[in-house]
C-alpha cells in the first residue's frame, strides 16, 4: 500500500506539472478574450507569445504580431517593443535571423526612447547571439560586453551571468583562453550565488571545452563529465551534444579511439534527432577524423561526406544569413536615418510653430504690459492732478481767506486813517484842556499847600531850645498844620487821578 500511495502521489505531481503550462496558457487566453483594458490584453499576448517561444514558435510569432497591432492601435510603446522582442525570439528559434535582427533593432530603439536599460541590455544580449550564430565574432562580443556592463549596473546578476558566459564563449572561439576562463568562472560564480544549477551547466561546459583546447585533459574530463551529467538531468540536448563532442576530442588526444568514437556517435545521434545541424556537422567531422586515424577509411569517407554536405549547406546558409544581416542592418539604418530626417523635419516645424506661438504670446504679453504701464501712468497722472487740484483749491481758499482778512485789515486801516486826524485832533484838544486844568489846579492848590507849610516853618522858627513855655503851643499848631498839609496832598492826588 505505501508503494501504491507513493506512486499515486508521484503521478499526480507529474500530471500537475504537465498541466501547469496549459493552465497558464488558458488563463492568458481568457484574459485576451474577456478583459476590456487593451493594455492588459497587450501584456497578456506578449506573455503568451513568450511562453510558446520554444514549444510553438509559429504560434509565438502570431501572438506577438497581434500584440504589436494592438499596442500600435492604443499607443502603448512598451507593449509594442515587447511584442517586437517576442517576434524576434520566435524568428530566432525558427532560424529566421534576418527578420529577427530587424525586430531586435526596432525594439531596442523603442526601449532607448523609454530609457528602459534592462530591456536594452536584453536586446543587446540577443543581438550578440544572432551575430554569434553567423560567426561574426567581433560584433557578437561587442554586444555581449555592452549588455554585461548594463546588467551589472542594474544589479541583475542572473542575466549578467548569462552575458559573462557568452563573452567567455566568444573568447574561447577566438583562442583567448585566459580571458575566456576569467569570464566563464565569473559566470559560474553568478549562477552559484543564485543557486541556479541548471544555468551553471553552460559555464561548466565551456570551461571544460577551454581545457580541451589547452590540452589540460584531467580538468577537461572533470568539467565535461559534470556538464554532461547536468545536461542529461535537465534534458538539455544542446549541451549534451556539445559535451559529448568535446569529450570525444579529449579522448582523441589520449588516443582512446573507442571512447572517442562512442562519444562522437552519441553526439551525432542526439544532434540528428534534435535537428541541430551545426552539432551534427561537428560530430560527423570528428568521427571522420577518428576513423581516419584508425585507418577505417570507409567510415572516415562516409562521415566526411556527411560533414562536407552539412558544412557546405551551413556555409551557404551562414553566407546568406550574413548577407541578410547586412541588408537588414542597411535597411534598418536607412529607415532610421529617414525616420530621423522626418523626425527632425517635424521637430523643426514644431519649433517654427512654437516659435511663432511664443512670438505672438510674447507680443501680446508685451502689449498687455505696455497697456498696463500706460494705464498705471495715466492713473498716477490723474492722482497727481487730483492732488494738485485739491492743493490748489486749498491754496486758493487760503489765499481767498488771507485776501479777505487783508481787505478787512485794509478797510480798518482806511477807516482808521479817515478817523485818525479827527481822533488825534480831539485828543490833542483834550490834552490841552486837561493840561490847562492841571496848571490851573496846581496853581490854585499851591496856595493851599503853601499856607500850612508856611505855618509849620514859622512855628519851627519860634522854637528855641530850653523854651518849655511855648512848647505845647508850638507842637499843637505844628500837628494841626501837618494834618492840613496831608489832607491837601490827598485831595490833590485824587483830583490828579480823576484828571488822568
Amino acid at each position: 500500500m505505501p508503494v501504491v500511495k507513493i506512486f499515486i502521489s508521484c503521478a499526480t505531481l507529474l500530471l500537475s506539472l504537465t498541466l501547469y503550462p496549459q493552465r497558464e496558457t488558458d488563463s492568458l487566453i481568457s484574459i485576451i478574450k474577456n478583459h476590456r483594458d487593451p493594455i492588459v490584453k497587450v501584456d497578456a499576448l506578449n506573455a503568451l507569445s513568450f511562453s510558446l517561444r520554444v514549444s510553438s514558435p509559429d504560434s509565438s510569432l502570431l501572438y506577438g504580431r497581434q500584440a504589436e497591432g494592438l499596442a500600435m492601435q492604443h499607443d502603448y510603446p512598451l507593449g509594442l517593443a515587447d511584442a517586437k522582442m517576442r517576434q524576434a525570439i520566435a524568428h530566432t528559434n525558427m532560424g529566421n535571423f534576418y527578420p529577427s535582427l530587424q525586430l531586435y533593432l526596432e525594439a531596442k530603439t523603442i526601449y532607448e526612447s523609454l530609457n528602459d536599460r534592462g530591456k536594452i541590455a536584453s536586446c543587446l544580449n540577443n543581438i550578440g547571439r544572432l551575430y554569434g550564430a553567423i560567426d561574426d565574432i567581433e560584433r557578437s562580443l561587442e554586444h555581449y560586453e555592452e549588455s554585461a556592463i548594463m546588467y551589472a549596473e542594474l544589479k541583475d546578476y542572473d542575466r549578467e551571468g548569462t552575458s559573462l558566459n557568452n563573452i567567455g564563449y566568444i573568447y574561447k572561439m577566438q583562442g583567448k583562453h585566459e580571458a575566456a576562463l576569467d569570464y566563464l568562472r565569473r559566470a559560474q560564480d553568478r549562477a552559484q550565488e543564485l543557486y541556479d544549477y541548471e544555468k551553471e551547466v553552460y559555464p561548466i561546459y565551456n570551461i571544460g571545452s577551454v581545457f580541451v583546447q589547452l590540452g589540460i585533459l584531467d580538468s577537461a574530463f572533470i568539467y565535461l563529465n559534470e556538464s554532461l551529467a547536468r545536461a542529461r538531468k535537465y534534458r538539455n540536448q544542446y549541451i549534451t551534444a556539445l559535451s559529448l563532442i568535446d569529450l570525444g576530442k579529449a579522448y582523441l588526444q589520449q588516443q582512446n579511439f573507442d571512447r572517442a568514437e562512442s562519444s562522437f556517435e552519441e553526439a551525432f545521434r542526439i544532434a540528428n534527432e534534435a535537428g541541430m545541424r551545426s552539432e551534427r556537422r561537428d560530430a560527423a567531422e570528428q568521427l571522420s577524423i577518428a576513423y581516419e586515424r584508425q585507418s577505417k577509411l570507409e567510415g572516415a569517407l562516409r562521415y566526411y561526406k556527411m560533414f562536407k554536405t552539412e558544412n557546405d549547406s551551413l556555409f551557404n546558409r551562414d553566407l546568406a544569413q550574413q548577407m541578410a544581416f547586412q541588408e537588414a542592418e542597411y535597411e534598418f539604418n536607412q529607415r532610421r536615418i529617414k525616420d530621423e530626417v522626418e523626425r527632425r523635419k517635424a521637430e523643426l516645424e514644431n519649433e517654427r510653430v512654437l516659435a511663432n506661438a511664443i512670438w505672438i504670446r510674447n507680443t501680446l504679453i508685451v502689449g498687455l504690459i505696455v497697456m498696463i504701464l500706460i494705464t498705471y501712468l495715466i492713473y498716477l497722472n490723474f492722482i497727481r492732478k487730483r492732488k494738485a487740484n485739491e492743493a490748489l483749491r486749498k491754496l486758493n481758499e487760503q489765499i481767498e481767506s488771507q485776501a479777505e482778512e487783508l481787505r478787512r485789515a485794509n478797510h480798518e486801516i482806511i477807516v482808521m486813517n479817515n478817523n485818525l486826524e479827527t481822533v488825534v485832533s480831539r485828543r490833542t484838544e483834550e490834552l490841552k484842556r486837561r493840561n490847562q486844568q492841571l496848571k490851573e489846579y496846581l496853581s490854585s492848590n499851591s496856595h493851599i499847600i503853601r499856607a500850612p507849610l508856611a505855618r509849620i516853618l514859622g512855628l519851627v522858627d519860634l522854637y528855641e531850645p530850653g523854651d518849655t513855655k511855648n512848647l505845647d503851643f508850638i507842637n499843637e499848631n505844628i500837628h494841626k498844620s501837618a494834618t492840613e498839609l496831608d489832607q491837601a496832598l490827598r485831595d490833590i492826588n485824587e483830583k490828579l487821578s480823576d484828571v488822568n
